[in-house]
């Protein structure tokens, strides 16, 4: 499925041929010839000098544009591969080997990531952060004098400061009325052309009936977390814990069955995990620039470290439980009435309606939801089934037997999630296709980036910090380092996987140690 292509920044951007092309050619020259052929009609003989200052200023205003600046330090570059080309459909990877399959499995995975990033740049994103620092004071080529001391001033009497600009992924990727209708891929899915002559291939890839992969990160139909369907999903998820856990207390209480105290406190920690998630939310969305300048966002990695450790512990107990009734010389074999069997019965049918609604909502949330739902299902089944078997074939140590293997999965699954986030709290770094993916849009950001002296990528928290450091031209102006390096940090954190990034210039193609080393060796 193709996306809509982004708009470009400016109407030099979409010619086929580069605006300063040496031949003579494109927009800026044919610009140049009107204006100077205008000129020549209304000068007279005696005003050739006035006529070459007069074409000196329109060259200088036209070359220092804001659109030509961005052409001049990012430049006007097209995707530098056919990403497409090493995509495999689900049909062609169900007739390979099992190793063969996983191996271009993770070859589809990276040529999303690289199509998004492709995306990403040749959109009108990188020129439009560099013609937002046009505008600039006078007062910015001045000299400043201080004065020997500083009186204080009302706020009435400063001026309004600027309004600020907000950039979430969502913002920047969402279609807006300058999006075309459509998309270059759909006219040449259509029978169209394209001008530039990869995308004519692309187009007869597409005429051919060569899927296309889906772009990953790009809104399409994703629902917004505060979208009524959401808080809805939320809700009924609720009540519908709150309504089993009361149908399992009832039931534990009637048959001591470890299977379905396992069940129970699966459900108890489900409304546990529920208070968390909440209030670690609101703590996230309550922001605080003094106290916590950069936000809160590892609290949730933290407040599922923590439930985690909650759930193992619980389990546990679950665990130690079902061994003493395996050592205990009492062999009663547990029997679950006909109460008991429809209640944790309407315990799986409600999971499995929760599972087969939320799983149609395309939000993140819900679908951790539907996610988990699927799980209780499986737990819930679990649960049931070894005391009706056990009891059905007289076999008196399978319910206990069954509550262990089932603490046993728990233990087992939470302990590499709370691994997991230990070391993306410790500082992990990124996996080798996070940082290939970072570094592809780093090289193909703007021509005026001569090297990359080096990339870092590491975790805090569930997102990642990512330092690069460039090389420019030493002649490079201060100002035009500051904007391209900033531009780059904004499209760095544009990646969802990226948290906060930064951005070091450099002239000089050594890379010396850019942070002192805190830990004596």
């Amino acid at each position: 499925m193709s996306s809509p292509t982004v708009p470009r920044g400016s109407f030099l951007l979409l010619q086929d041929e580069p605006p300063l092309a040496p031949k003579g050619h494109g927009a800026l020259a044919s610009l140049i010839r009107h204006r100077g052929r205008e000129e020549e009609e209304g000068v007279g003989d005696g005003g050739e000098d006035e006529l070459s200052r007069r074409g000196e200023r329109r060259m200088s205003a036209i070359l220092n544009s804001s659109h030509m600046r961005s052409m001049r330090l990012i430049g006007n570059s097209n995707p530098r591969y056919r990403w497409e080309r090493y995509w495999k459909t689900e049909a062609e990877l169900a007739k390979m080997p099992k190793h063969i399959r996983k191996y271009y499995e993770r070859v589809n995975y990276l040529v999303q990531q690289y199509l998004y990033i492709d995306k990403l740049l040749d959109s009108s994103l990188p020129h439009d952060l560099l013609n937002e620092y046009n505008n600039m004071p006078a007062s910015a080529f001045r000299g400043v004098e201080v004065p020997a001391t500083i009186m204080e001033t009302s706020c009435a009497a400063a001026a309004e400061p600027a309004r600020k600009v907000t950039r979430t992924p969502k913002a920047i990727y969402r279609s807006t009325e300058t999006t075309p209708l459509i998309s270059a891929h759909d006219r040449a899915a259509n029978g169209g052309t394209i001008n530039h002559g990869d995308e004519e291939e692309e187009g007869e890839d597409l005429e051919a009936g060569r899927a296309k992969p889906e772009i990953p990160w790009l809104e399409d139909d994703m629902v917004d977390s505060d979208a009524p369907i959401v808080t809805l999903a939320i809700y009924i998820n609720f009540a519908a814990n709150a309504i089993l856990l009361a149908g399992k207390i009832a039931v534990i209480i009637s048959v001591p069955s470890v299977s379905v105290l396992a069940s129970l406190i699966d459900a108890l920690l489900d409304f546990l995990s529920t208070v968390i998630v909440w209030v670690t939310t609101l703590l996230i969305r309550k922001q605080d620039q003094y106290r916590y300048p950069v936000g809160r966002r590892r609290l949730e990695p933290l407040g599922v470290l923590v439930f985690s450790v909650i759930m193992i512990t619980s389990f546990v107990q679950v665990a130690l439980e079902a061994i003493q009734r395996l050592a205990s010389p009492n062999h009663e074999i547990i029997q679950l009435g006909i109460p008991a069997i429809s209640i944790m019965l309407g315990t799986i049918v409600i999971k499995g309606l929760c599972w087969l609604w939320c799983r149609l909502v395309n939000n993140s949330s819900v679908q951790a939801l539907a996610a988990d739902a699927s799980t209780d299902v499986i737990f819930n089944a679990g649960s049931i089934a070894f005391p009706i078997v056990g009891f059905y074939a007289g076999i008196w140590w399978l319910d206990a037997l069954g509550g262990l293997i089932l603490s046993l999965i728990v233990i087992f699954n939470w302990s590499q999630t709370s691994f997991e986030h230990i070391r993306h709290l410790s500082g992990f770094s990124a996996t080798a296709d996070q940082r290939n993916i970072l570094l592809y849009l780093t090289m193909r950001f703007a021509k005026t980036i001569k090297q990359i002296q080096g990339l870092q990528a590491y975790h805090a928290g569930d997102k990642l910090i990512v330092e690069v450091d460039i090389v420019l031209d030493a002649s490079t102006p201060l100002k035009d380092s500051h904007d391209l390096s900033e531009s780059l940090q904004y499209v760095l954190e544009s990646v969802p996987i990226v948290d906060r990034a930064f951005v070091h210039v450099d002239y000089a193609t050594y890379n010396l140690p850019t942070h002192m080393d805190q830990q004596d060796t």
